[in-house]
């Protein structure tokens, strides 16, 4: 899958008086680092950093003055009120190293299930894993269209794409076909039912003291 590609500029001013106009021009201040490289201040479209964000693929080619540089998002800045994007950190990559990334789990082939009453209850949302730039997952998924009930999948029945290593116990759960949680009606008071005179009491004697303590 191509990388997303990201026209960027090199940010010759800082402060917040400065990020302020750039915003009104519809564009943040970003900045890009990593790789045995200094760090570079630079600014860049919302409009294009959201598009790549939503884009598939975890790797983006920022073109800066004509040469490209690989990177992945690190970090963001989001307006807390409005949700609007305020700063973006990129973080180069060396193609040729394995690095660690979070990919999200996805189940699959839920609607395929037999018709046995099972649920699909997922445990575990995503997964670090340890691989090159270039081999990094757009998710990792698990089918359980054969997956019987009472049956939980462990990392250690993952089918991974090759060139992938999950940093996890193999032991840990990531799915489970359970029965859906029953609502035992037969313990639960029936309406208008009035209570034994000695629990009567004891909860009169509670809210006394729950009365007395407030008053303290």
């Amino acid at each position: 899958m191509a990388n997303y590609k990201l026209t960027v500029e090199e940010r010759t001013q800082t402060g917040k008086s400065y990020a302020r106009k750039l915003r009104t021009s519809g564009k943040i201040p970003a900045v890009v680092y990593g790789a045995g490289k200094e760090s570079t201040a630079i600014e860049v479209d919302v409009r294009e950093v959201e598009r790549a964000l939503a884009a598939s693929g975890s790797l983006i080619d920022l073109d800066l003055a004509g040469a490209k540089r690989t990177v992945l998002v690190k970090d963001m800045h989001r307006d807390p009120v409005r949700g609007t994007l305020q700063h973006v950190d990129f973080h180069e990559v060396d193609l040729t190293k394995k690095l660690e990334v979070t990919v999200p789990i996805r189940v699959v082939g839920e609607d395929q299930r037999p018709s046995d009453g099972g649920v699909v209850q997922t445990l575990l949302w995503e997964v670090t894993v340890l691989c090159l730039p270039t081999d990094i997952p757009e998710f990792i998924a698990v089918d359980v269209s054969d997956v019987e009930l009472d049956h939980t999948v462990t990392v250690a029945e993952l089918e991974l794409p090759e060139g992938i290593e999950v940093l996890a116990d193999e032991d840990e759960s990531i799915v489970k076909i359970g029965l859906p949680a029953a609502v035992d009606l037969g313990e639960e008071a029936e309406e208008g039912d009035e209570p034994a005179e000695g629990e009567a009491v004891a909860e009169g004697a509670d809210s006394e003291g729950a009365s007395e303590s407030e008053e303290e």
